[in-house]
């Protein structure tokens, strides 16, 4: 089987359980996966498969679980790092407390995350636990480059970028964002329209 990321919901903060899935939900439809989008299942799921993954989940641990769920990555980074940026951005939002969990992630510290209320726990801030190096999203017709906020401290003298401003370059063009989704989205909108006028 192929790299799997998984979540966990293990407090839902000041919101509910319904509140959590449908802002995983929303998440899911912001951007285009190459895998399956992200789900999660809870106590309200309907589905069959939902229901009993979370029911096994709960046998085998000993902390509670409001809410869980797994993306098949299907070659594709970018859906990984939406993962673990989308759940941190959720955590900050909703408040809660939730552990993303992508064992084989060839850069160690990225193998679990804990997010409480938007931060990671830990000594380091996402920027820094995140890759150092760019990303490539490979697209029909064209590659995107995105560029962490910790990539210009490497590669050039100075000062990093601002925490959580991300780079990106397509076909000759570069832009920033507050953040990875926020990049992700706006280099999207700019291919698309690339695309349209040929």
């Amino acid at each position: 089987m192929g790299r799997v990321v998984y979540y966990r919901l293990l407090n839902a903060g000041q919101a509910g359980a319904a509140d959590w899935a449908a802002a995983v939900s929303r998440l899911a439809q912001t951007r285009s996966w190459r895998s399956d989008p992200v789900w999660l299942a809870t106590d309200d799921s309907r589905g069959v498969f939902e229901s009993e993954y979370l029911r096994h989940l709960r046998l085998d641990s000993a902390e509670p679980i409001v809410g869980a769920g797994f993306v098949k990555l299907a070659g594709d980074e970018t859906d990984a790092l939406a993962v673990s940026f989308g759940m941190l951005h959720l955590t900050s939002e909703l408040g809660g407390r939730v552990v993303v969990e992508d064992p084989d992630n060839p850069i160690h510290k990225q193998r679990q995350l804990e997010m409480i209320e938007g931060d990671v726990v830990g000594p380091r801030s996402i920027d820094e636990v995140m890759v150092s190096g760019p990303i490539f999203k490979r697209l029909p017709q064209a590659t995107i480059t995105f560029y962490p906020p910790r990539y210009r401290d490497r590669t050039m003298p100075g000062p990093s970028g601002p925490p959580g401003l991300w780079s990106f370059s397509l076909q000759g063009m570069r832009a920033q964002a507050s953040g990875f989704l926020e990049a992700e989205a706006e280099a999207m909108r700019i291919y698309r329209g690339l695309q349209a006028i040929g």
